[in-house]
Formats: structure tokens, sequence, C-alpha cells
């Protein structure tokens, strides 16, 4: 009798002993599965963040390249035009003078690549002076010929062009045309033609 009261109190034991070893492995699968779901759910968080932030990211920087490539059309709208190449011109290559050349009254001379094309005028010399300026012979058809100074930027005509005093007050930031006919005038600065245009 005392025998199956010890095995029934050592079964009992055991049962109670394994009823808790089986409660706490649930408890710590509960709570391991809990910090699993946890985890995924910042996972998820920082993941949905990241891809917000990739794509507020991308879309700034779209926006930046089409503001660049409007400021980038704008600044295209304006016309760079090659200097006057005088080595070339003396060659016979007006490559560098191609397009129309205006002054502020509103007259305008025309170049192609082969030379002067303006309605009326025939070169019939072409030299160049001691500062580097090139001198175009114009005839007209009339008593009138005339001479084109053509002047690359930083250069100034000489005063020895001028009468009464005169010196060249045109922009010599630029290349320039100055006609013989406009030296002595009242009006001289109004007459110097500007590059404006390669066609």
């Amino acid at each position: 009798m005392k025998r199956k009261r010890n095995f029934c109190f050592l079964i009992s034991l055991f049962l109670t002993v394994f009823l808790l070893i089986g409660c706490s492995t649930q408890k710590k699968s509960t709570s391991k599965n809990s910090s699993t779901s946890q985890k995924t759910t910042l996972q998820t968080k920082q993941s949905q963040a990241g891809k917000t932030k990739r794509s507020t990211d991308t879309k700034q920087t779209t926006e930046a390249h089409s503001e660049s490539s409007q400021s980038s059309s704008h600044s295209n709208n304006e016309e760079i035009l090659a200097p006057i190449d005088t080595g070339a011109v003396l060659r016979a290559d007006y490559s560098s003078m191609s397009g129309t050349w205006k002054n502020e009254e509103g007259q305008t001379l025309t170049f192609d690549q082969r030379g002067l094309t303006t309605s009326g005028m025939t070169v019939s010399l072409l030299n160049i002076d001691q500062d580097g300026n090139l001198l175009l012979n114009v005839e007209t058809g009339t008593k009138n010929n005339l001479t084109l100074y053509i002047v690359p930027a930083n250069k100034i005509l000489s005063n020895q062009y001028f009468s009464n005093g005169q010196s060249d007050e045109s922009d010599k930031t630029k290349d320039r045309i100055i006609s013989s006919e406009s030296l002595n005038s009242g009006k001289f600065t109004n007459r110097v033609y500007y590059h404006v245009s390669s066609h």
C-alpha cells in the first residue's frame, strides 16, 4: 500500500513537472512569435518608408532635371557666333563671317562661306592692314565704291582712317564691320555692323 502511494505521488509529481515544462515552452514560443511578428511589422514599415523616400528622391531628381533642361533650352536660344578667322578669310573662306551683320540704323550686310552676298555689292579686293584688320574693297555699281573694314574683337580701327580727330568708338569686345562711308559721319557708332546671326 505504501508503495502504491509512493508510485501515485511520483506520477503526480512527474505530470506536474511535465505540465510546467510544457507551459513554459509554449510561453517562450508565443513570446518568440510575438517578437518575430513585431520585427516583421517594423521591417515592413521601414521598407515602405524607404520606398516612399526613394520615390520622393526620384521625383525631386526628375523635377530638378526638368528645370535644368528648361534652363538649358533657354540659354541655347542665344546663338553663339564664332569669332572672325582672319586667316581663313584671306584664303577666301568666309565661314566665320557667315550670316547677317546689322547696325543700329537697321541696315544689314550678308555673307556666306564664299564671301559678301549683299545685293548690289561686289568685292574687288581683299587686303589686311598692319593691325590685323581686313580691308574689303567693294564695288557698288556707282561712283561711290567703298571699303568695308572687318575688325576682329579686341582690335581697333587705326586713327589714320579717320579725319577731324575722330577715333574708333565702336564696341571693341565684338567683331564688327565698319564702312568707309561712316568713318567721318556724325553717326559713326550707329552705323557699325555687328554679327547678329549665322544665317
